[in-house]
């Protein structure tokens, strides 16, 4: 079943990633080294892609899956 990103938000170790089906997935931002020393600014200045499977910080050249971020996440955390 594809799940589809609806939000990301972000504390200042964490990306909290909130997805179609109502889960809400926390990644370390040590995972993402561009955003791990992004400003809070440059994180919260993002887009979601039209079929809501990417993430996408323009300013920052930075883009990530949704499968594959999905694919980071043990199995018990889904």
């Amino acid at each position: 079943m594809r799940v589809d990103a609806v939000d990301v938000h972000f504390d200042s170790t964490h990306l909290f990633l909130e997805l179609s089906d109502g889960r809400k997935i926390r990644l370390p931002l040590r995972l993402f080294p561009v955003l791990d020393v992004a400003t809070a600014a440059e994180r919260e200045h993002f887009a979601i892609s039209i079929d809501h499977q990417q993430l996408l910080w323009p300013e920052l050249d930075e883009e990530m899956s949704v499968a594959a971020l999905m694919r980071t996440v043990p199995e018990s955390k889904h």
